[in-house]
């Protein structure tokens, strides 16, 4: 009778290179994700920076202590856009502020007319009402802006306005005014926290 002889040898063999070839591959997976993250971290510290909201002046479009992604690479100023200034840079605001970042939206650019019925809450640009869904409330709160007067904007500064228009200092405040773009921090493009609100803007 024929003996049938297993050779558990040459077996154990063919399991060592499928071994080694997942562990190959795995280490090249997690290699790739490295780079990947060590990629995003560079051009993160060098094009963009996180930002805290601090208040509530841009209820209901941001809440406080929100964190954002912002940059100014190749970042011009258009209407809507939100974008976060440096407090310590506007000279009547630094002080009540200790040089928080403060964050509004675009409203009026270089050379346009303003004016802010603020009987009916409604703000004009160029002599016709915006339409402004993100709004929390109608723009009642005077603070230092002239009552359905046109107001307009000097070269290279912009005119900003907090969403939450009756609890926001903004360019309606001479501690505020109108804003050298030079003191742009950039625009915030990507909410990140709280992870159940993440969204572009």
């Amino acid at each position: 009778m024929e003996e049938k002889i297993v050779n558990t040898q040459n077996d154990n063999k063919g399991e060592e290179p499928a071994k080694n070839g997942f562990f190959a591959e795995l280490f090249d997976w997690l290699c790739s994700i490295f780079s990947a993250i060590l990629c995003f971290v560079i051009i993160f510290a060098l094009l963009a920076r996180v930002i805290t909201v601090d208040g509530e002046s841009m209820v209901p479009t941001l809440q406080d202590q929100q964190r954002l992604i912002v940059s100014d690479l190749f970042y011009t100023p258009q209407y809507g856009d939100i974008v976060i200034l440096y407090a310590d840079k506007l000279y009547n605001y630094s002080n009540s502020t200790a040089g928080k970042p403060i964050v509004k939206r675009v409203i009026g650019l270089p050379g346009d007319k303003i004016k802010i019925d603020f009987v009916k809450g409604i703000v004009y640009r160029n002599g016709e009402a915006l339409d402004e869904p993100y709004t929390n409330t109608l723009t009642n709160l005077p603070e230092n802006f002239p009552n359905n007067q046109e107001v307009t904007i000097e070269e290279g500064k912009v005119f900003v306005l907090g969403d939450n228009r009756n609890a926001s200092k903004d360019s309606r405040s001479n501690e505020i005014g109108q804003v050298d773009m030079r003191y742009i921090m950039g625009k915030a493009y990507l909410r990140i926290w709280p992870f159940s609100a993440i969204s572009t803007f």
